[in-house]
C-alpha cells in the first residue's frame, strides 16, 4: 500500500497542517486546546504558534470561555474550530 503525499500549503508549518487536519476531522465542532494537544501528542506551548497562524489566515476560529476551576479560582478555556473555507485547504 502506498500513501500519496500532498504538497504542503504555502505559508503553514507542519504543525499548523496537523492542527488544521485535526480541526477539520471534528466537522466544525468547537474543540478545546487540551483535546487537540492530546490527539497530536503535543503540549499547548507547541501548538500555540500553529493555531495563531491558522486564525490569522482565517481558516480557524477562536473562542474563550471563562469558568471557575475546581479550586474556585476564575480561569478560562480556549476552543477552536475550522472555518468552512478551511475544508478546501485540508
Amino acid at each position: 500500500m502506498t500513501t500519496k503525499k500532498y504538497p504542503p500549503i504555502p505559508g503553514f508549518s507542519d504543525r499548523a497542517h496537523r492542527v488544521l487536519f485535526e480541526l477539520v476531522l471534528r466537522d466544525g465542532d468547537w474543540v478545546e486546546v487540551t483535546n487537540i494537544c492530546h490527539s497530536l501528542g503535543l503540549n499547548s506551548h507547541q501548538i500555540r504558534r500553529a493555531v495563531n497562524d491558522l486564525c490569522a489566515a482565517g481558516v480557524a476560529e477562536r473562542r474563550r470561555e471563562y469558568v471557575r476551576a475546581e479550586t474556585g479560582r476564575r480561569t478560562h478555556r480556549t476552543y477552536f474550530r475550522a472555518t468552512e473555507s478551511s475544508e478546501a485547504l485540508a
